[in-house]
């Protein structure tokens, strides 16, 4: 009986590890992208350990390009592997590949659903802040609104020049926004702008577009500016100002193989190069996907070299 049982019990260890291990792999090779699984978000470690140091946050059901699979650790009573990854794009600190660990327990092979009736108010103004909002229709001067994470408010009106600045706060309960701003014209240096409070009324929210004061916003895709890389790196040696402009359409593409797919075959496939190198995933387009595994496998490979070695 003790036999058996002593059996019986490395049986379920075994199968246990095997399982943890198994959802990192596809096909006998580590898996391309993942997705973060944490209401809380995932912490971005320099090193395979919780003492390490923090490199930067990831919200919730972002996917991650992975990069190779480290040793296993027991945290918060789950059995998994670290991962290293490549740091999301808008979170470089200049313009060369950055990597870094986070813990396996809180990476899902599957994309978490979307669920605002379980929203809190920090996921409500973590969701508003993700990206810039643009108007939803065909006129040439769609109006953009700008929810920073840092509660800076900007509104943009496209190909006018004209903008306004100021702060919001988000109302969870009344699904609400109060901006704080003042409006301007380009080269209106001369002018003392008056600030002016408004409430932005917010409806019908889905994963990238939302109804606001009526009328519908979608996730603003502008990528244009990706071709202007080499040019940033002249006045902008730290990428601060790159990584700001791109970072709203950046984590949509992230986030959305279909918005990037369509985005991509319409008006960005001249920006293929960059998208791969930043490791967006799009496993829609099969050009697209050999042209990324023929860049990230040889790269995959060698980390995961050095990871095993830890």
């Amino acid at each position: 009986m003790k036999k058996k049982i002593i059996f019986l019990t490395i049986l379920f260890l075994t199968v246990r590890l095997f399982a943890d291990k198994s959802r990192f792999y596809e096909n006998g090779k580590v898996i391309d992208t993942l997705y973060v699984d944490s209401k809380e978000g995932l912490r971005v470690r320099d090193f395979p350990s919780l003492k390490s140091n923090r490199l930067c946050g990831l919200p919730h059901r972002l996917s991650v390009k992975v990069v190779a699979i480290g040793n296993e650790e027991t945290i918060d009573g789950i059995t998994a592997p670290w991962v290293e990854i490549l740091i999301p794009r808008y979170e470089w600190h200049g313009y060369n590949h950055e990597f870094g660990w986070v813990f396996g327990g809180y990476l899902s092979n599957k994309k978490p659903a979307f669920l605002p009736k379980q929203w809190t108010g920090s996921d409500f103004r973590c969701f508003l802040s993700k990206c810039n909002w643009i108007e939803d229709s065909d006129s040439s001067h769609r109006e953009i609104l700008c929810f920073e994470e840092s509660g800076d408010f900007k509104r943009h009106i496209e190909e006018m020049g004209a903008g306004g600045f100021g702060t919001w706060k988000p109302d969870f309960k009344n699904k609400s926004v109060t901006a704080r701003s003042s409006f301007v014209m380009a080269g209106d240096d001369d002018n003392t702008p008056a600030y002016n409070t408004e409430t932005f009324k917010i409806e019908n929210i889905e994963e990238f577009s939302i109804s606001i004061n009526g009328q519908r916003y979608i996730s603003d895709c502008r990528c244009g500016v990706l071709g202007n890389e080499e040019n940033f790196k002249d006045f902008d040696k730290t990428g601060s100002q790159f990584n700001t402009s791109i970072r709203g359409f950046m984590f949509v593409f992230y986030s959305s193989e279909s918005i990037f797919d369509s985005i991509y075959r319409e008006k960005a496939s001249w920006l293929k190069d960059s998208f791969i190198r930043f490791g967006v995933y799009n496993s829609l387009n099969e050009d697209y996907i050999k042209s990324y595994h023929d860049y990230w496998n040889p790269i995959m490979a060698e980390h995961q070299k050095k990871a095993d070695k830890m």
